[in-house]
């Protein structure tokens, strides 16, 4: 780890932990603004400046620029709310239920909800994404982008919105499709307490989801810190049916995984390790690990010509063959045809990352 990285790895455990503690060396504040935002965890890195001593805190002026970016993060994540709200109110006039995955629904377990960033807003209509796509293009005059896979795309506002028939990419891994299935199995909506007709996926939905969305970013192109914020967050304030979390993550090859995101909660984010089961982990892999999140050992580059984008992706893929370990139960060779194939019926994919 650079020492900016190890800073702000610094920051995230003083904040969450809430307990006092100096900073390695001289902290370049502007740069760690600009780093922790990148990394989705302005907000967290900014809880630490309270528990700092005189010395180690930034200027006055310092604090009070970073306080306008997180009121500004706030705002637009009071646009997502009311966004959220105005299609669910929508889809509610024709008789759809909207069931919200990711996003604003995990924000609701950080300390700071209106802390976390907004991204796409992924919604799920229980089976009926085809009406829910007609419904919207007709009523609100909104083309349905269908080149994806797992969801349609559609924009309201500004926001992209994620309609989806299958929670995860089926086509891609083929652990994937058992994946899908548990999902199904275990979607047990409850609603919104302020928004009508919004519902959130069960407890162990999304335990099971949760992991499988952020190992897949981690194990085939980047994942960031603010996915690691979300599982932790999310463990700390649900209680987490491990033993069958744990039964499914070894069936499906991700205990490795689940073991490796844990010991970073609890070895470097400050997070209790009460709250997570105690499992056998490598060392080095969990610090290789988070050095990959912080500082990815293979950086996206640029291309936007289909056949370098092509030698690119593999070239990332055999490089990342270690973190596939951790995610995916099939052979490499596997994956590399299943993906293939994949790309093959969307082959919208290379300028899509």
């Amino acid at each position: 780890m650079s020492i900016l990285e190890q800073q702000l790895v610094q920051l995230i455990r003083i904040s969450v932990s809430g307990t006092p503690g100096p900073i390695s060396s001289k902290l370049d504040w502007t740069e760690m603004m600009h780093y922790s935002s990148s990394q989705g965890v302005l907000g967290v890195a900014f809880g630490a400046i309270e528990h700092l001593s005189a010395e180690d805190r930034p200027h006055i002026d310092f604090i009070m620029d970073w306080m306008r970016q997180i009121t500004y993060l706030e705002s637009i994540n009071r646009i997502h709310k009311d966004i959220i709200a105005e299609i669910s109110s929508f889809l509610q006039k024709h008789g759809i239920r909207m069931l919200l995955l990711k996003g604003y629904g995990l924000s609701l377990f950080w300390p700071k909800p209106d802390s976390r960033p907004t991204g796409d807003i992924d919604i799920y209509t229980f089976g009926k994404w085809e009406e829910t796509d007609r419904v919207i293009c007709q009523k609100l005059g909104i083309k349905s982008n269908t080149s994806h896979h797992k969801h349609s795309e559609l924009n309201y506002k500004g926001k992209t919105i994620e309609n989806h028939y299958e929670f995860l990419n089926v086509h891609a891994h083929r652990s994937t499709a058992e994946i899908e299935k548990i999902l199904h199995e275990e979607l047990n909506a409850y609603p919104d307490k302020e928004i009508p007709n919004l519902y959130y996926p069960s407890i162990r939905f999304n335990a099971l989801y949760l992991l499988r969305h952020s190992g897949e970013h981690f194990a085939s192109k980047n994942m960031k810190l603010r996915l690691v914020l979300d599982w932790a967050f999310f463990v700390q304030a649900n209680n987490i049916d491990w033993q069958w979390l744990l039964q499914t993550l070894d069936r499906v090859g991700m205990k490795q995984y689940l073991a490796v995101v844990n010991a970073i909660c609890t070895r470097y984010l400050g997070f209790s390790s009460e709250l997570f089961p105690e499992l056998p982990v490598d060392a080095a892999l969990v610090e290789r690990s988070l050095n990959d999140i912080l500082h990815p050992e293979v950086e996206r580059e640029h291309k936007y010509n289909p056949v370098r984008e092509i030698i690119f992706r593999f070239q990332r893929w055999w490089k990342n063959g270690w973190k596939n370990q951790m995610v995916y139960k099939e052979s490499r060779w596997q994956l590399l045809f299943t993906q293939m194939w994949s790309h093959i019926l969307k082959p919208s994919w290379y300028v899509d990352d």
